[in-house]
């Protein structure tokens, strides 16, 4: 690992400095959690909060929208006991499920889409943990499970879909991740539902046909954060290197793609930015990112330890 792309990974905002330090320098947890609390009142986070309504909200848009603003923020590992996030799964849930009303799941399953259902709840696990809601949620995700062991959004509209989505997956398992640290789902249930997803996506290499083997989508390949609701193969091995199946060999191919990006300099760029707007840029696009070098090399190091 260079040197040089550790030293500039800690020259930058917050978020990423704290990553850095718990991710690639083994910081000690004292550390990396003082430098995460500035995530709150400097640098990128707290430039996102600035642009907070004083109802709690962000402006409606496409990627300026509340539910991607809120995510964007646990991304940068913002607190959760930030006050003016407090309501942050509330301002979601209400409208379906009322507090102390009785919401039948065929509601949830008809009007709320599934990748939102996963939004709702890494969102709720983090900043109301104790929201009985959230446990619906579980369970009617971990109800429409598809037969090949993943998840896809479109059986809401199209309930013949017999085959899982990227993007669905990676957006339901995300939440019940945060809802696992939570203790929200029990090892036996989370751990279960995860290596059926994990399954489902190695018999496709990340990003490839598993009848083919033919690249899916050339765009999965891409470089791209932030991603919203999108799936790319940096985001789905960034969720992997976490678990015990970033060594299977089935990871060969796209762990191979990603080293053949990395520019002489030892750093990623970032590319093809997703159309919608933005309050502002992070990071210049096209050129070297910390969000891609940091989540590359930490997905590396996972997958040689």
């Amino acid at each position: 690992m260079s040197e040089d792309a550790l030293d500039w990974l800690m020259e930058g905002d917050p978020a990423i400095r704290w990553q850095t330090m718990r991710d690639l320098l083994d910081a000690p947890e004292s550390e990396y959690q003082a430098e995460r609390a500035k995530t709150a009142t400097e640098g990128w986070g707290s430039k996102i909060l600035d642009y907070q309504d004083p109802n709690g909200r962000w402006r409606k848009g496409r990627w300026t929208d509340s539910p991607w603003i809120v995510l964007q923020l646990m991304d940068i590992g913002i607190p959760a006991e930030t006050a003016s996030l407090k309501n942050a799964f509330a301002f979601h849930a209400d409208r379906l499920m009322p507090p102390g009303e009785v919401t039948l799941d065929k509601i949830l399953k008809s009007r709320m889409d599934l990748c939102h259902l996963g939004f709702w709840l890494r969102i709720g696990a983090y900043f109301s943990p104790e929201d009985e809601r959230l446990q619906q949620i579980i369970e009617v995700i971990l109800e429409l499970t598809m037969p090949d062991g993943a998840w896809n959004c479109q059986i809401r509209n199209k309930p013949h879909t017999h085959h899982s989505s990227f993007h669905t997956t990676f957006n339901v398992l995300e939440g019940l991740k945060q809802a696992h640290i939570a203790g929200l789902i029990n090892n036996e249930k989370f751990f279960e539902a995860e290596a059926r997803a994990m399954e489902f996506m190695l018999d496709h290499q990340m990003y490839r046909s598993d009848k083919t083997g033919e690249v899916i989508a050339e765009r999965f390949t891409h470089l791209t954060y932030p991603s919203a609701w999108h799936y790319r193969v940096i985001r789905g091995l960034d969720y992997i290197r976490s678990t015990p199946f970033i060594t299977d060999s089935r990871l060969d191919d796209p762990i191979r793609m990603l080293e053949s990006q990395r520019g002489k300099d030892g750093k990623w760029i970032t590319e093809k930015r997703i159309p919608g707007d933005q309050y502002f840029n992070m990071e210049a696009w096209g050129k070297p990112s910390r969000w891609v070098t940091l989540k590359a090399l930490r997905i590396l190091r996972a997958r040689t330890q």
